[in-house]
């Protein structure tokens, strides 16, 4: 028989057979959910009911009997604390999406809605939450609407959430008390499938930018784009982007509040958040909490530090300040410092400039000279010799162990990747290689005589500009090697000075490129098992911002060399 105890709205769970399905195994363990089932001539609430034996995970319904018709939330709260824990453990170790996430405690969550309320506008409430989860924040909200007796009004109610079961048990504890349930993935939402909301109160993925695919980032950017028109970079992490895409479902000065991790106020990768909170709303309270009071743990990583964030929805004006407060509690912190308006830059480390980071240590500066090797394209001696279009050096029989082939000049070059063919050659026409050899000529007279009778036609001019010393070959040219990356000079349509080019191939960067092949700072364990993403090495050079926007260097190896190298630091931090 069925154990029953007095669960959300009063209801007593009680035994009685009913559907059975299949859910993953975990250790032996039952448990009840309240569940309002709409049956076809009436609403009769049952009680959800998840079972473990031991041997397999059942999930049935079973009708409860009504004792009393107001909703429970302290009640329908402790269930959802019990769910949320069955449902963490149904979740593989090993699961491929990142995004998942325990639940905020209640007392923070329920401090940080009773924040947010102090402003909001008005008595009446629109509230959204993009990532509803088991429905903590909403839970948090009908607690305090209970305590103020009357004076607020939840309007409407609206949460997101693109894990099935999760959605399933945020609709059946919080259905009753008005809450609307999407099973959606909210980046993919547009500014019609929702209301405007009023409030605004979440805890959003904080899936590391490494672990999104290339696909994911697009979409992300392109949803907090489209909302904010701001465009984060490849290296901001997954929460970012819900703080920019939630904008077009704000009404005017809505309120918000959202449970960050700590490193976005002090990041490179948190710019595009800090762009936002600087210029695009109005900010009352940043608080970051002790490390581990959020305790997450996904994918062998863990978030040890955590912040709150509160704005309203209205433009923020210089003389305006607001709170900022480290350690302890919301509302008794540690520490605590009004931060004006004027001094807020996307740029800086904010923790520092509230002069509350407590590694206030001096820190080593690094540029990109410290990771790569950067130097301009290879200017191939006597190139009218040694340079040839592909077609003629196949014309004259040379056999292709001894054609190098030239990357395209940087005109020829409109993309951000230049492909390999199946030889490994850049993927483009009119090609051209040099021709260079380091076998001696009697070896040249067995393999490839048509290559020596190629080198026998150099003039005494060609032969003196190969020449490196007066002991090697004339025609071995020392190589360069390819280049991962190549850089040409920006266009128009470039925010910075440089732009980055990935190389697929084993073409060789001549005249006009700017060449980056790493140095030892990338000799990292990682590394030497795993191949270097270069993709996303591209992202993070693309979000190095130069020191002075309005005075622009020259376009040289120096320049590139000089550029600070912080955002790629903590890109590489993620692998020690």
């Amino acid at each position: 028989m069925a154990l029953g105890f007095l669960g959300a709205s009063g209801y007593c769970l009680s035994h009685c057979p009913g559907t059975r399905r299949s859910l993953p195994l975990i250790s032996p363990i039952r448990t009840d959910m309240l569940h309002i089932r709409k049956h076809r001539r009436c609403a009769r609430p049952d009680a959800l009911v998840w079972e473990l034996d031991g041997a397999k995970a059942v999930m049935r319904w079973e009708e409860v009997r009504l004792l009393d018709s107001d909703f429970d939330v302290t009640g329908t709260e402790t269930v959802r604390q019990t769910g949320q824990a069955f449902l963490e453990k149904l979740r593989p170790s090993a699961k491929a999406d990142p995004a998942e996430q325990g639940a905020t405690p209640f007392p923070e969550a329920s401090d940080i809605t009773g924040l947010a309320l102090r402003y909001h506008p008005g008595s009446e409430i629109d509230f959204l939450e993009p990532c509803v989860g088991t429905g903590i924040f909403f839970s948090a909200l009908l607690h305090h609407v209970a305590d103020r007796h009357g004076t607020l009004n939840i309007h409407t109610a609206h949460g997101v959430e693109r894990d099935d079961q999760f959605a399933a048990l945020a609709h059946d504890l919080w259905a009753p008390a008005g809450l609307e349930v999407l099973l959606r993935d909210f980046l993919r939402l547009s500014s019609s499938d929702l209301p405007q909301a009023s409030m605004v109160l979440s805890r959003p993925p904080a899936t590391f930018h490494h672990r999104l695919s290339s696909d994911a980032k697009v979409r992300a950017a392109d949803a907090a784009e489209t909302s904010s028109g701001i465009r984060p970079t490849g290296m901001a992490d997954l929460y970012s982007h819900f703080v920019l895409a939630t904008h077009k479902f704000l009404a005017p000065k809505a309120v918000s509040a959202w449970v960050l991790p700590t490193k976005f106020l002090r990041h490179s990768s948190g710019r595009a958040l800090r762009l936002y909170l600087a210029k695009h709303v109005t900010l009352h309270r940043i608080h970051a909490y002790d490390a581990r009071a959020f305790d997450v743990t996904r994918l062998e990583e863990t978030i040890d530090e955590w912040s709150v964030v509160v704005f309203t929805n209205e433009l923020p004006h210089a003389s305006d300040a607001f709170e900022f407060s480290v350690g302890g509690d919301l509302f008794d912190p540690n520490e605590t410092t009004h931060m004006p308006y004027a001094r807020l830059s996307p740029e800086i480390n904010w923790l520092q400039l509230a002069d509350l980071d407590e590694d206030n240590s001096p820190t080593k500066s690094y540029t990109l000279e410290d990771f790569f090797f950067i130097r301009s394209g290879w200017e191939v001696p006597a190139p009218k010799f040694f340079v040839q279009p592909e077609t003629r050096a196949w014309a004259l029989g040379i056999q292709p162990m001894h054609m190098h082939p030239l990357l395209p000049h940087p005109t020829a070059v409109t993309g951000k990747t230049i492909t390999a063919d199946e030889w490994g050659w850049p993927a483009s026409k009119h090609r051209h290689v040099v021709l260079a050899s380091n076998k001696d000529e009697y070896t040249l007279a067995e393999l490839d005589p048509a290559f020596l009778r190629y080198l026998d036609a150099a003039n005494g001019d060609t032969r003196q500009a190969a020449q490196r010393s007066h002991d090697a070959l004339w025609y071995n040219l020392h190589l360069r090697r390819p280049a991962p990356i190549v850089v040409k000079a920006a266009t128009e349509a470039d925010d910075g000075l440089f732009r980055f080019i990935l190389n697929q191939s084993d073409g060789i960067a001549g005249p006009g490129w700017i060449t980056m092949s790493p140095s030892l700072g990338f000799a990292k364990p990682w590394f030497l098992n795993n191949d270097v993403n270069w993709s996303e090495v591209i992202e993070i050079l693309e979000s190095i911002r130069l020191p002075d926007e309005a005075a622009k260097p020259t376009f040289s190896p120096d320049a590139l060399a000089s550029l600070d190298a912080t955002p790629l630091v903590e890109y590489l931090a993620n692998f020690d």
